[in-house]
């Protein structure tokens, strides 16, 4: 069999107690849960379409080979799909949290698999407020004290976000969401979170480790690039945006497969229809023809061929 240039993915619905129905309703889902994520890509996502049709991403992955993922992802994660792309609806502000970066989470969370967690917002709709780190510097003692007795809140710098931002946290940083907010995340392969603070609603708080990783002073937003369509670099991915009107070649990295969401219109590619959220796993160094009039982001992993890192960012 003819290996496949590119595999359209099956979005996961994943209930959550802060989310919303902006999802469920944008897919017609009739949920008894409120739906707070909308998991688009991950190894454990079905493929939808073609010779591979209703196999884990995990199972199809080693038969497709190094050549698919490309020499960058190989090299550093093997055989795996080492990005997690999803859309999140938050009705509620999600918990205070933070997450570890590749070396706690491969020293104190060995046995969950996961590497850290270094993550971007797109965001897609609607205005709120999001945490972002402190106001102002603290001591470890400073701040547990603070997040056990609620005062937490009146440290940490809470900005307006709108449609179109580029949110980078990397891991170490203080964040939350706040509610009114749908948007598209691309992070590395883990579902390590530690929360610090959450309203008193009762879920497990994990703050010893949580203060092992923060980082306990202001950390602004990084600018994102807005160049030539990339729109950020990190050492775990790249983030860009692509319009579509007419037909369109798109086309991956040669050293990188590529995640590509469509986040408004409608488009066609050769096994079919793209709507809100569809995603294609492309080949690294392949091209798909994609014709109609959408945009989409596009997710991969660098390569220090492609861009010079400084401080876990590049510049182009």
């Amino acid at each position: 069999m003819k290996p496949p240039v590119a595999l359209s993915l099956e979005a996961q619905p994943v209930p959550r107690i802060w989310g919303g129905t902006k999802i469920a309703n944008r897919l017609g889902l009739d949920a008894a849960e409120p739906i707070g994520e909308l998991w688009l890509a991950y190894d454990q996502n079905r493929v939808k379409t073609g010779p591979y049709a209703g196999k884990k991403l995990a199972e199809v992955l080693p038969q497709l080979g190094a050549e698919f993922i490309g020499p960058a992802p190989f090299e550093k994660y093997g055989l795996e799909l080492p990005l997690l792309i999803k859309f999140l609806d938050a009705a509620e502000w999600l918990s205070v949290q933070v997450h570890p970066d590749d070396a706690y989470a491969h020293r104190a969370e060995a046995a969950s698999g996961f590497h850290g967690k270094t993550e971007a917002w797109y965001i897609l709709d609607g205005q709120g407020e999001i945490v972002y780190g402190l106001r102002q510097a603290q001591s470890r003692t400073a701040l547990a004290r603070a997040a056990e007795d609620g005062s937490i809140w009146d440290m940490l710098d809470r900005q307006t976000v709108t449609p179109g931002r580029v949110v980078y946290v990397p891991a170490g940083t203080i964040h939350a969401l706040g509610p009114g907010l749908v948007l598209y995340e691309v992070q590395q392969r883990s579902d390590l979170t530690y929360r610090i603070f959450d309203y008193g609603r009762g879920r497990e708080l994990h703050l010893e480790k949580g203060l092992d990783v923060s980082r306990l002073e202001p950390t602004p937003i990084p600018e994102a690039m807005q160049k030539d369509g990339v729109l950020l670099v990190c050492e775990a991915f790249v983030l860009e945006k692509e319009e579509v009107e007419g037909k369109r070649e798109v086309r991956p990295p040669e050293d990188s497969f590529l995640l590509l969401t469509l986040i408004r219109g409608r488009a066609e590619w050769a096994e079919g229809g793209l709507d809100w959220g569809d995603t294609l796993l492309i080949g690294a160094g392949q091209q798909v023809e994609v014709s109609g009039d959408a945009t989409f982001l596009r997710a991969s992993v660098p390569s220090g061929a492609r861009f010079d890192f400084h401080d876990g960012q590049a510049k182009v």
